[in-house]
């Protein structure tokens, strides 16, 4: 089998290695389309040692164990980056989000031609092209932030960041009835920004502030909640912009930077604000977002600009390593 490895500045090397055994309740799959998530760009542009890519994967049943139960060969399939086990104390107190022990990918990564996995890491799909299938694991991370934000019907978001999880944040929240939905970027000039300005309005968007026109700023203490899917450090300014009672969702990492923020907690406290995280494992609402997307209901190609096959893995570089007008790329694996 074939998997794609990487590490900073944007070095790629397409490894050959042996094939996985498959027994018991494990899962042959061969992998069609694979989305390169943001976790990758910061492995592509900060991490020192190798790794391998790709956790939103799109893929097709070829082998199973004695005792898979679940699927059959030739089940199209979406497979989970970390499943929750569904047996320890934590899932059967009701917070899987807790598990301790998970299904993992035991360091296989998605850019690959195969997979062996777990069964109860797969979820079924029909009627769906490979590549917007793919785009399921980030559709239920956007689902999971919007629904902890528990934003009230035609209530208002201010979204920091226009990524692939920031433009689904944003649709789901017009799907689901939010009255009004703005993001924030940085540079009106950036030919990423205009592309993923276009998909947004395209999703449902209202309004995009850019920081570096001057003037030019989200209002403070109107919106209902906030998303940072950006920086960590923009929580502080996110705390602002939302009002009594508002709510502050953070699901945005760094590797270089941007990790802290000052936050004044007496503004929190008096004003009755609301700080919290979202970590896209265990997963959760896959089944949802399989449907989403089936139905039509959020048109994830809005955010697909490129494709690639495996062995052109080094043009990443010349779309992410500078202003490009890439939003989201899917590797074409099969």
């Amino acid at each position: 089998m074939r998997s794609l490895y990487a590490k900073a500045w944007f070095e790629t090397d397409l490894r050959v290695l042996p094939d996985r055994p498959v027994s018991g309740r494990m899962v042959r799959v061969r992998v069609h389309a694979c989305g390169v998530c943001g976790t990758d760009l910061h492995f592509l542009r900060d991490n020192a040692d190798w790794i391998a890519l790709g956790h939103e994967i799109a893929a097709e049943v070829v082998e199973t164990g004695a005792e898979v139960t679940r699927v059959q060969t030739g089940d199209r399939v979406i497979v989970e980056d970390v499943t929750m086990c569904g047996a320890c104390e934590a899932c059967k107190s009701g917070r899987y989000d807790l598990c301790q022990n998970p299904y993992r990918l035991d360091g296989q990564g998605g850019m690959a031609d195969q997979m062996v996995v777990h069964e109860n890491m797969l979820n079924r799909f029909e009627g769906i092209d490979w590549i917007p299938a793919s785009m399921t694991e980030p559709l239920a991370v956007a689902i999971t932030c919007v629904d902890k934000l528990e934003l009230p019907l035609l209530g208002s978001v201010l979204i920091y960041g226009m990524g692939a999880i920031g433009l689904l944040c944003a649709a789901y929240a017009r799907r689901t009835g939010a009255g009004r939905v703005d993001l924030v970027a940085r540079d009106p000039k950036s030919l990423r920004n205009a592309r993923a300005e276009a998909a947004a309005k395209a999703l449902g968007a209202d309004q995009v502030f850019y920081t570096k026109e001057a003037g030019v700023i989200p209002p403070e203490g109107v919106y209902d909640a906030a998303i940072v899917a950006a920086v960590p450090e923009l929580a502080a300014d996110a705390l602002k912009r939302v009002k009594y009672g508002g709510r502050v969702l953070v699901c945005g990492i760094t590797l270089s930077g941007g990790a802290s923020s000052s936050i004044d907690i007496n503004d929190m406290v008096m004003n009755k604000k609301s700080l919290i995280t979202s970590l896209a494992e265990p997963a959760v609402n896959f089944p949802l977002s399989i449907r989403l997307i089936g139905r039509g209901d959020i048109d994830v190609r809005q955010i697909i600009t490129h494709q690639l096959p495996l062995e052109r893995a080094d043009e990443l570089k010349a779309l992410y390593g500078r202003d490009a007008g890439a939003i989201k790329t899917v590797m074409r694996c099969g």
